[in-house]
């Protein structure tokens, strides 16, 4: 009885509600990324930081190659599933605003790691700014986001593609038939859809245009609706 009352007060920008559903579906569908960061993580490092690490799906990566990594995110949910999921020594969970991190407190990184995050931000290249400024000289930055000329995606489409991935999974036999269910059920949720409706993207040009805006020289790669960049920090002897 209580059900209906409970979705009507959820907020569906908010994944304090989606934690599981969210590391599920990033299981299932990060193969693009996960190798993309691999190929571009160094084999070892110092310090590195996660902003906007929802479950700690990529901050498990960076544990095996750095002595030390910070990863926040805002939902408290989120940081609570990756702690009792993914709980490592020398990773640090904080529930924080990446607009709350600075050099002052937190101190520089070898490695800054932003996925799937800065289109929930008002301002991308305020964003990328700061970002950029936690990076020490000769460091790396990584940034994954969703793009979309459409700017929002009407939840008929996103319906729609599911269905497509489904068949093509299917088809072309991409995963197991009991993986290809679990993934269109995902997509098809309720709830996952109210959020991803709620989505406010950039056009991939201005994405583009705002990241060389502020790390000149980044590599900017096309990932399946998302763009991926890397971006190397100048060395200390060359500022």
């Amino acid at each position: 009885m209580t059900r209906p009352a409970l979705r009507a007060s959820r907020d569906p920008q908010s994944f304090d509600h989606l934690p599981a559903r969210y590391d599920r579906f990033a299981e299932l569908v990060g193969g693009e990324l996960r190798a993309w960061l691999t190929f571009r993580l160094p084999a070892r490092g110092g310090r590195a930081l996660d902003a906007g690490s929802g479950t700690g799906v990529h901050t498990a990566l960076l544990a095996d190659r750095f002595d030390e990594i910070l990863a926040v995110d805002l939902s408290e949910s989120m940081v609570g599933h990756a702690r009792r999921g993914r709980r490592r020594g020398n990773v640090r969970y904080e529930v924080r605003d990446l607009h709350d991190l600075t050099r002052e407190r937190d101190g520089t990184f070898d490695l800054v790691l932003c996925a799937y995050t800065l289109h929930h931000v008002p301002d991308l290249r305020t964003a990328l700014e700061h970002l950029h400024g936690l990076i020490r000289p000769g460091g790396t930055l990584l940034v994954i986001d969703v793009v979309d000329g459409r700017r929002e995606v009407p939840r008929s489409w996103l319906r729609a593609e599911a269905l497509r991935t489904f068949g093509g999974d299917l088809l072309h036999r991409r995963r197991p038939a009991r993986e290809a269910v679990e993934l269109l059920r995902l997509q098809l949720d309720r709830e996952w859809l109210d959020h991803q409706t709620t989505d406010r993207l950039w056009p991939p040009d201005d994405w583009d245009d705002n990241a060389r805006a502020v790390l000149p020289g980044a590599e900017i790669s096309p990932l399946y609706r998302a763009r991926a960049l890397g971006w190397r920090a100048p060395d200390r002897d060359l500022t």
